[in-house]
């Protein structure tokens, strides 16, 4: 194949991106960087080897006056680059940063538009995957304008072009990429790993053998502004040229220079509230002072640095009394900061406090807990001892932990700019090794990432000079889990893609699968970055040594939708030339073939299909039903729900003659009898099946007001709370045509309110649009915002305020509206605990199952706070809906201000609460399944894993 005129290596970094190619016109196939032109001030443009990852949405007289025009765009909506970057920090609430962090962030939606985080009101919005591609856009059309402006072939879009990602991304995040890419215009793609690309533009630096020898294992660096990526690679000689295999990979670390800066800007914001009381800065100010330690920081560990640099951070108006403020920064604070990202640390981690933050969570981003980036080269390390014989020679023992001793380290990333944060981490690995590696560094720290992928696009091509690949393949191994009852914490399961697995493999496997055909049907997915399975294995895994996937999942169209059929199948994978995992099963009784995706967004929409955990799993804590007791509960539901005509309701199979025939009022009692447990105890495995039975029987509510209201009671108690079960997007679509057909006996009070109740309870399930368009009907039949509100019977009142409340997907200023009127009418009922509890979980800092976008701003939570703080009235209710709003997230963005959240804590200490019940006004506190179920408002299904509860918010 002819390659194409030029061949391209992008590195779309965190902090910093870069673009180098190889003009295969030229036989020498030299690697040349590509100076991206860019705006560096208003109507200012120069060409820069480095482009900055942010993104800025100009005001509308910007762009009115050209300041933000470009050559190939003179209006544009967005702009990338330095001026983004410097002008964005005066206006955080218009720059968008750390697109690629969230790329990898599997807690949130990531093709959502809510980017700027933290952003209000009607300034624009994007999200990651959109940003991602605008970035490669502004590189696209940056090379058009220059390169390519008078010859078509040479566009940007019609190149070779290799785009990195971390080691560490996951399969989901990796789509994601080729995604972005893709909405760029760029197809002839392929990925490499970042790591990777930096040990091939050493490698072109050095003639390839250099500092090389047999059987030597080199670790790669990589820390860059926003993650830190490890990797080791194996070099054997062979005629004395160097082959190289990867070896290993580490884990996905949000962690890197920009963390530093973060610390800095938190130790400098320290001394500034300290030299002016009662100081608080704005949101501005503080983008304004990262960007001044960031710059600080580079001059204080440069050679020849200063002692002290002056951070000034100009005036907001009456929170500063309209005057700027100035501190000193010293090199000493410059140093001792980073030493806290890289102190020397024991090998052995196990006991490592995970509870530090240093500032790390005030882009909203999941940020590691231990800053030590030291301790997690040591993590890895150790993790990657069981990829080699025990008898290995690069395998050693330091204080009782085996870890793998490298015999060389290549730095890369801006962050090891300062030879002291080199010096640092040859210091750890001389304290764990016993003697210091031989220490490589990338010729260009910032753009090496951007060479080698253009170095590996041109061996590929056999462009220019000849060299070796790394053999890399797939970075872990994928294994599907096998339906079937397991062990506690142990995983039966298939590899289907071993690790280091070529690109282009397609490998199809004898292990019988069955599907249903038009149901949705899910395969739970996990891999590995250290286990050697071969493809195909059957394996036990333990759940903690394996990272689990969102599901692969589809729904196995097959002849007329309603037939239901169960077919035999077989797995197929593919690991494709651009580095990314395909699935697909086969039958092996027809023609059909059906691909199997992974469900990449955080926030389902759910009219899609998707699939579930298979319903055999159970956890250790679950209850088990048997089948027999499970298919005589299913007998019961459809007998009761019969339509009419069909066979009578039979009767409660107690083994007692003349039981009473089961009606919809004893229905739960029957089915209680039935598994033996009581229903507050059926674990999730059985209540999703049982929710089945009752989707099956939907027709049966309509037999009268009785058969409904416990239809609607039962769904809503199968189906909560909405998620948990990859399924249950399928059987909240199947919700959604109840909705949609409304109440059958809308007269009856016990009806509509179980119909509230339900929709309460599965709010979790029900996409961001849904939950508006249900907010906007409750919100109508309450009269919110009319000055004379209907009256409404109290328990269809208390209902509606409760299923407001769930509704963690409505936009803030829509929640903050409700929490208004819950306010007002706590002003002429403050002991009503429908009304308490409905606010605390409104106004709550750290939501159950939303987005993180959608929690009422930090100012409005502290005017609630105010307002239920000089409640008289005291009840357990209203500490607790002070507890959620003023509980501590170390979230500037949601933290309320300290003199209120003082304010509450001196109102506990007065009402007497114990110091447990309040803690979480004093500390960031991890929520317990007790604490979310009461946040619920009823328990949650046995066996619901707290993670899949509270996996946004702990990521966020």
């Amino acid at each position: 194949m002819v390659p194409s005129s030029f061949l391209i290596g992008i590195d779309l970094g965190t902090t910093n991106s870069a673009v180098a190619y190889v003009d295969t016109r030229d036989p020498r196939g030299r690697v040349e960087l590509f100076r991206v032109p860019q705006l560096t001030a208003p109507g200012s443009l120069e060409s820069r080897p480095i482009l900055p990852s942010f993104l800025y949405f100009p005001e509308p007289d910007e762009i009115a006056n050209g300041a933000a025009a470009l050559p190939w765009n003179q209006r544009p909506a967005a702009i990338v680059g330095v001026f983004a970057r410097d002008r964005g920090a005066l206006a955080p609430g218009r720059q968008v940063s750390s697109a690629k962090s969230w790329l990898a962030h599997g807690a949130v939606d990531r093709r959502a538009a809510f980017l700027p985080w933290g952003a209000t009101g009607d300034s624009p919005h994007i999200s990651p995957v959109a940003a991602s591609a605008q970035y490669l856009m502004h590189m696209r059309d940056a090379w058009n304008a220059t390169v390519a402006s008078d010859d078509e072939a040479l566009r940007f879009e019609h190149q070779t072009i290799v785009l990195t990602v971390p080691s560490s991304f996951d399969e989901e995040a990796r789509e994601l990429t080729v995604e972005a890419a893709q909405a760029a215009g760029l197809v002839h793609l392929t990925l490499i790993e970042e790591p990777i690309a930096a040990f091939y533009a050493w490698m072109a630096d050095h003639g390839g053998a250099a500092a090389l020898e047999d059987d030597d294992v080199a670790l790669v660096c990589d820390v860059g502004g926003g993650t830190s990526d490890f990797s080791l690679i194996r070099i054997r000689m062979e005629a004395g040229a160097p082959a190289f295999e990867r070896m290993a990979i580490g884990d996905h670390l949000l962690l890197g220079g920009d963390n530093v800066d973060l610390a800095l800007a938190t130790l400098v914001e320290r001394k500034m509230t300290a030299a002016r009381l009662g100081l608080r800065l704005a949101i501005t100010q503080r983008a304004a002072l990262r960007r001044s330690c960031s710059a600080a920081k580079e001059r204080l560990l440069s050679d020849a640095a200063p002692e002290q640099i002056p951070i000034t951070v100009l005036g907001a108006g009456r929170s500063v009394v309209g005057e700027s403020i100035r501190v000193e920064l010293t090199k000493m604070e410059v140093q001792s900061t980073l030493d806290q990202f890289l102190p020397i640390v024991e090998s052995d981690t196990t006991g490592a406090p995970r509870d530090r933050r240093l500032g790390l969570r005030e882009l909203g981003l999941p940020f590691e807990a231990d800053p030590a980036i030291t301790r997690h080269l040591a993590a890895f390390l150790a993790r990657s001892a069981l990829v080699l014989p025990s008898d290995h020679r690069a395998v050693l023992s330091h204080g009782g932990q085996r870890l793998v001793r490298p015999d060389l380290v290549l730095f890369n990333g801006g962050f090891f700019t300062p030879a002291v944060a080199r010096e640092r981490v040859a210091e750890a690995l001389a304290h764990w090794c016993g003697a210091v590696p031989r220490l490589l560094i990338a010729g260009n720290l910032e753009a090496a990432v951007a060479l080698g992928a253009a170095v590996y696009a041109r061996l590929r091509a056999g462009v220019g000079s000849a060299g070796a690949l790394v053999k890399a393949g797939s970075g872990r191994a994928y294994y599907v889990a096998l339906r079937g009852a397991h062990e506690p914490d142990v995983i039966t399961a298939v590899c289907v893609l071993a690790r280091g697995t070529d690109e282009g493999t397609v490998q199809t496997f004898d292990h019988p699968f069955t599907i249903m055909t038009n149901r949705p049907v899910a395969f739970s997915v996990y891999s590995s970055t250290i286990r050697s399975d071969r493809g195909g294995d059957l394996v036990s895994l333990a759940s903690a040594d394996v990272q689990d996937h969102t599901p692969l999942v589809t729904v196995f169209r097959y002849g007329k939708k309603s037939r239901h059929v169960e077919l035999p199948v077989q797995l197929s994978v593919r690991f494709t030339e651009l580095g990314t995992l395909e699935l697909s099963c086969i039958s092996t009784s027809s023609e059909h073939r059906w691909r199997l995706q992974f469900q990449v967004r955080g926030v389902v929409d759910p009219v899609a299909d998707t699939g579930a955990p298979e319903p055999d799993e159970q956890s250790a804590d679950t209850v088990i039903i048997g089948d027999a007791a499970m298919a005589a509960g299913e007998m019961l539901v459809r007998s009761v729900f019969a339509s009419a005509g069909a066979p009578a309701a039979h009767p409660v199979a107690s083994g007692q003659p003349g039981a009473a025939a089961t009606t919809p009022e004893n229905l739960v009692a029957g089915l209680e009898q039935q598994f033996g447990y009581a229903k507050s105890a059926w674990p999730l495995v059985a209540i999703r099946r049982l929710a089945d039975a009752v989707i099956d029987v939907a027709e049966g509510r309509r037999r009268s007001a009785a058969h409904e209201a416990r239809w609607l009671n039962l769904f809503g108690f199968c189906v909560r709370p909405g998620f948990g079960a990859a399924k249950d997007t399928w059987r909240i679509g199947k919700g959604r045509e109840i909705y949609s057909a409304g109440l059958i006996f809308e007269k009856s009070v016990q009806n509509r309110a179980e119909w509230l109740v339900l929709w309460q309870r599965v709010a979790g399930g029900l996409g961001a649009g849904q939950q508006r368009e249900l907010a906007q009907n409750v919100m109508g039949e309450l009269g919110v915002g009319s000055r004379k509100p209907p009256r409404v019977k109290p328990q269809i009142e208390r209902e509606s305020w409760r299923l407001l409340a769930s509704l963690e997907r409505l936009d803030a200023a829509t929640r903050v509206k409700i929490g208004d009127e819950v306010l007002g009418r706590l002003t002429r009922d403050d002991d009503n605990a429908s009304l308490l509890w409905s606010i605390g979980r409104l106004g709550a800092r750290t939501p159950i199952y939303g987005p993180l976008t959608s929690v009422v701003s930090a100012s409005d939570a502290a005017r609630w706070l105010e307002q239920l703080i000089a409640v008289k009235r005291w009840t357990p209710e209203l500490a607790a809906a002070i507890v959620q709003i003023g509980a501590v997230t170390a979230d500037a963005l949601r933290d309320v201000a300290d003199e209120i959240l003082e304010a509450a804590r001196e109102r506990l200490r007065a009402a007497g609460i114990e110091a447990d019940a309040s803690r979480p006004l004093y500390e960031v506190v991890r929520p317990t399944l007790a604490d979310t179920s009461r946040a619920f408002g009823e328990p949650l299904p046995n066996g619901l894993r707290l993670r899949d509860v509270h996996a946004a918010a702990e990521r966020g």
